[in-house]
């Protein structure tokens, strides 16, 4: 059986949705962590996972603005 041949405009646009969906979720869980200032505690797991976040997030936009090393 013959695989169907997928056209490089339409698999970029679904990963490009695909992509957006990922963005838009991220939002939606930083805005969920516990807030600075607020009714939560902050400990330094808090901290250490944010560091984290926030490394991987610069690694992404590294990568997009063709800055990665």
């Amino acid at each position: 059986m013959k695989k169907p041949r997928l056209e490089a405009e339409p698999a970029y646009e679904s990963a490009h949705m695909v992509a957006t969906d990922l963005v838009g979720r991220i939002s939606e869980l930083l805005q969920d962590l516990p807030a600075p200032g607020g009714e939560v505690v902050i400990n330094w797991c808090h901290v250490g996972s944010l560091a984290e976040v926030n490394h991987r997030l610069a690694s992404v936009v590294a990568f997009l603005e063709g800055a990665e090393t």
